[in-house]
């Protein structure tokens, strides 16, 4: 028997793409404002803002079904609007992932976790690991400060990054000799790719070290180890069968 109690969220995709020529505006932003307001009020809201191509507005929220779904849209500004594309899709986070955590924020000061934002490699050249990291990956620097030395490298905006450390006398012990320590080891961190025989022949023609060719693991997938210039070991699995669970030690 099922136990009693609310329905689950599930969450729903408004998406709104405007006409070539956008049609007059009137009073559609403060009612839009007011209607987005009261989801985030009533814990509603998980995200919303404005698309650019092709230009539109996009409303992710929280609903039961479609029918309660439909009923909180009743008073959106750009439902009954002539010559707009306007849909409602049914989001499979569970299925899919978000990326973040979009649960409903509980109370203030609870501490909840909401994203991996970067992890931390020690390098003992930042030139020179940058340069292989965006020659060599394809990663490329989103954040950077020339006077703290602060590096932060990813594969776009909105993934987890990398932020390239080379360690400073000045900081003292034991942070130091910690720091150094961490060079030339196994990271934790693991990459997907499309095709593990082609990374492999990239990084060798790279000059990079792979440490394990591409294998075949019991759960479907295929895995290669390399490291960087430094030693810092990393692993990347093509997809087959289940995912790994981790970056087992050889």
């Amino acid at each position: 028997m099922s136990r009693p109690g609310p329905k689950p969220k599930r969450y729903y995709l408004r998406l709104v793409q405007f006409p070539p020529e956008p049609i007059e505006e009137t009073d559609r932003r403060s009612k839009l404002r007011t209607m987005v307001e009261e989801f985030d009020r009533v814990g509603r809201l998980v995200a919303h803002g404005e698309l650019t191509e092709p230009p539109g507005d996009l409303l992710v929220f929280r609903a039961t079904d479609r029918a309660e779904a439909t009923r909180l849209l009743r008073l959106d500004p750009f439902r009954e609007t002539s010559g707009e594309n306007y849909q409602v899709l049914e989001w499979r986070v569970a299925k899919q992932g978000a990326g973040v955590n979009i649960d409903p924020p509980p109370a203030r000061g609870s501490g909840r976790l909401t994203q991996v934002q970067r992890v931390g490699v020690i390098v003992s050249d930042q030139e020179a690991a940058i340069a292989w990291y965006r020659d060599v990956l394809g990663l490329e620097v989103i954040e950077r400060d020339p006077d703290t030395g602060y590096v932060e490298i990813s594969l776009g905006r909105g993934t987890v990054s990398i932020s390239l450390i080379t360690p400073r006398p000045e900081w003292g012990e034991p942070y130091y000799a910690e720091a150094l320590a961490r060079r030339g080891t196994q990271t934790g961190i693991v990459f997907q790719t499309d095709s593990v025989e082609a990374l492999a022949l990239r990084l060798q023609h790279a000059s990079a070290n792979v440490t394990q060719s591409p294998e075949t693991e019991p759960w479907g997938g295929r895995t290669l180890r390399f490291t960087d210039l430094d030693g810092n070991e990393f692993l990347a699995f093509e997809r087959g069968g289940r995912r790994p669970q981790g970056h087992a030690s050889p």
